[in-house]
């Protein structure tokens, strides 16, 4: 049932336009994460900001991953587009971490350790794709 599941995410994402398969895996494994952070919930208030942090990282991961992959791609004007998107995507998330920090009064340490997923991410896809090389490039 869990590898179901996780095939309908993955065609989720290819469908969203995760064409890069190693990007995908990533993608995939951070809403893993996102995914594995709801039952903190439960734990009250720090659970709630862990997840938020998690939650907020993995939309900028998601959106960043896209953008990477589209910039391989670059046609002429498209890096202005990407540019503002990118000034939008910060805009926004510094005024979720502000009514979060500030309104709600979260634990800035608990939103980092969320954010800090992302990072746990790509150091674990790194190591796996160094562990899994075998042979020296010249």
């Amino acid at each position: 049932m869990l590898k179901k599941n996780l095939k309908k995410i993955e065609g989720w994402l290819y469908a969203r336009g995760f064409h890069v398969p190693e990007v995908r895996a990533m993608a995939l494994n951070q809403i893993c994460m996102m995914l594995g952070s709801l039952p903190l919930l439960a734990l009250g208030r720090d659970g709630f900001d862990f997840a938020a942090g998690v939650f907020l990282g993995t939309l900028n991961f998601l959106a960043l991953a896209r953008v990477i992959q589209e910039l391989v791609y670059v046609h002429r004007g498209a890096v202005a587009l990407q540019v503002v998107s990118f000034y939008v995507r910060l805009i926004l998330t510094a005024v979720a971490f502000y009514a979060l920090i500030v309104l709600k009064g979260a634990a800035v340490g608990w939103l980092l350790a969320g954010v800090s997923t992302v990072l746990i991410n790509i150091l674990l896809w790194g190591v796996s794709q160094f562990s899994g090389k075998t042979s020296k490039e010249a």
